[in-house]
């Protein structure tokens, strides 16, 4: 509590505070080219120096009132005593969140409904400059606390337009995110931020019924905040959604998380057609892991000349270093064996509780071999674009909620999704390093132990060229694993549901590894060979049947490949198969192929006989 009579005082010392804060950066800002503004933190400072190194320390801070009427003071905070679950420790700054100058609603949220007591460096490095209203571009891993880097501001920059009257309350900050997961996530954590003030939240996401998108839009209350996938926005813009133009017309703050991943998935098209519908005159926010090229454009079109540059990564590829990483090699025949013993081996040496995220190269596969291990008993969650949206939340609920489970999984969930107490990730097949990184980033989180395996076939052995400069052990194959899913494979052939869960994944297997021949030093017939050899390992009799001009696509007519006769492609559930045309195309997303609900590692765009778009974030 404040002191009678010092309501002057404290106020001119919170003034002087916070422009002893601004000062202070300026200082440290770098002049880019184009009148671009860099305020960048040294990557060798980063996990073993604080953010407030740069900046000085505030240990006891006025901050404001909602009413504005006073201020009041806040004791330095209690020393460290719990941290987020899903923030690790070296991610925390010094810096405690009683020093922010935020509103008292906004304050209790975080201290009392989300427990915070200190700023990761994400955030002290990034909410100054936000909350004065600029455009940021800051480049920053997942699991640093970057969600709360951007929800924050934006909602105190709402706080500051509430005494605009409205007769139709439109929409005033718009967050995109890559994945419907991700895109939940944040909508929970807007949810609990906004506790205490009077916003409402949405998320529009792919697998919803778009009519109670609509019905939520309409409601007399309006949607303040809405968190979206780009392609559920653009579903509802193409289809002349005229109450949703209007209502994202006059949008005060525009967020791009995970901005790289947005585009390696094919949405740059989508996000350029949305900015033609927005004002110029808002805040834009991106935060990006990696800073491509193809992200320059996006940045030019979405971020005012004048936008603040924040590096919180550096150019050091910031792996999780106390994590331990190793790699097994093992014969393609025996993968799916070793897998099976990697788990068991794991299992029984964790007394105290596990929980496994096993990702595959793509959804089929992660779809079939859910399959496979369910049916040997495993406690199997299975996660990626081929469900349904309320499959997912729901896998995802209960693997973030309880213990002793297995997640199979496409790289829906590398990034980004915040998993807690996950023990062991394993990566089954080719990945590239920057996923490799964001999926081994799922373990070792909040301070906890983690380990990642690699399970890698001799014909993919030239990835590891790639991460030379990952700390990786090699790890002989386990023993001594009961054989649970020999008897399993055996029955592939004779039950249907199993059979052409197998089908599509040697489709979506060949798909892949078409589209990264290179990498692996391959030409097209070895990879027909091993895709052969992939359709026996998994349990088939024979290699499946493609379409024609499937096969013209790929590039691999007169290779040998067995090709569909027009009563098997009559006789083969529509839409049910994502055929290999498209593939992942490397790391981009691929445009889908003939199986209907896109080709690509988790979808893409759909096309051909199977009907319409792939599946919407």
């Amino acid at each position: 509590m404040s002191q009678p009579g010092a309501s002057t005082g404290d106020a001119t010392k919170s003034k002087r505070n916070r422009n002893h804060w601004r000062n202070k950066r300026k200082e440290n800002k770098l002049e880019g080219g184009n009148g671009q503004v860099h305020q960048e933190v040294d990557s060798a400072a980063i996990g073993r120096l604080s953010v407030t190194d740069a900046r000085p320390s505030i240990p006891h801070k006025i901050r404001r009132t909602d009413s504005q009427e006073g201020v009041k003071a806040v004791p330095p905070p209690a020393p460290l005593q719990r941290i987020s679950e899903t923030t690790s420790v070296m991610h925390l700054s010094s810096v405690p969140v009683s020093t922010l100058d935020i509103s008292d609603s906004s304050m209790r949220a975080l201290t009392q409904v989300m427990n915070y007591e200190y700023l990761t460096k994400v955030q002290a490095a990034t909410l100054p400059v936000i909350l004065e209203g600029k455009d940021v571009l800051a480049k920053s891993k997942t699991g640093t606390g970057k969600t709360m880097a951007f929800l924050l501001p934006t909602i105190e920059a709402l706080l500051r337009e509430t005494s605009t009257p409205k007769t139709k309350r439109a929409v005033s900050a718009l967050i995109l995110s890559p994945t419907r997961e991700l895109a939940s996530q944040i909508d929970v954590e807007a949810k609990k931020l906004s506790t205490f003030h009077p916003f409402r939240v949405a998320c529009f996401v792919g697998g919803t019924s778009m009519s109670q998108d609509l019905r939520r839009l309409r409601h007399a209350d309006g949607i303040d905040i809405l968190v979206a996938t780009p392609g559920r926005l653009q579903d509802h813009l193409t289809n002349n959604n005229e109450d949703l133009v209007a209502r994202v017309a006059n949008i005060k703050v525009l967020v791009l998380d995970e901005a790289d991943r947005l585009l390696d998935m094919g949405f740059r098209r989508d996000i350029e057609k949305l900015l033609a519908f927005l004002p110029t005159n808002r805040q834009t926010l991106l935060f990006s892991a990696t800073l491509p090229d193809s992200l320059e454009q996006i940045k030019r079109l979405a971020l005012k000349p004048g936008h603040v540059y924040i590096d919180t990564v550096g150019e050091e590829d910031q792996t999780n270093l106390h994590v331990d990483q190793s790699v097994v090699t093992c014969p393609f025949e025996d993968h799916i064996t070793v897998l099976d013993k990697l788990m068991h081996a794991h299992i029984q040496g964790s007394p105290s509780g596990y929980k496994i995220i096993a990702f595959f190269p793509t959804a089929r596969a992660a779809g079939f071999m859910a399959q496979l291990f369910l049916a040997a008993k495993y406690p199997i969650l299975e996660m990626h674009s081929r469900k349904s949206q309320a499959h997912r939340t729901k896998a995802a609920d209960v693997f973030r909620t309880q213990d002793n489970q297995i997640l199979f999984s496409s790289d829906v969930s590398a990034r980004g999704v915040d998993y807690p107490g996950v023990t062991l990730v394993i990566q089954v097949g080719l990945t590239d390093k920057e996923q490799y990184i964001h999926r081994l980033g799922r373990t070792g989180r909040a301070g906890r132990d983690g380990e990642g395996v690699l399970l890698l076939s001799p014909f993919e052995t030239p990835f590891l060229n790639e991460l030379k400069d990952v700390p990786l052990t090699v790890q002989t194959p386990p023993g001594g694993a009961p054989p649970r899913i020999a008897p399993i494979l055996a029955q592939v052939q004779t039950k249907p549901d199993l059979r052409q869960a197998a089908e599509q994944a040697y489709q979506a297997w060949l798909g892949f590894y078409n589209s990264n021949v290179r990498r692996l030093r391959m030409d097209k017939n070895q990879l027909v060979a091993m895709a052969a050899e992939y359709s026996r390992i998994i349990g088939l009799a024979e290699v499946p049947a493609l379409l024609k001009r499937t096969i013209g696509k790929m590039g691999l007519q007169g290779m040998g490949l067995k090709i569909q006769t027009d009563t098997e492609a009559f006789n083969k559930p529509r839409g049910g198969s994502a055929a290999p045309g498209g593939g992942r195309g490397g790391s981009a997303g691929g445009r889908g192929g003939e199986g209907g609900r896109g080709g690509g590692r988790d979808g893409g765009r759909g096309g051909g006989r199977g009907g319409g778009r792939g599946p919407r974030r």
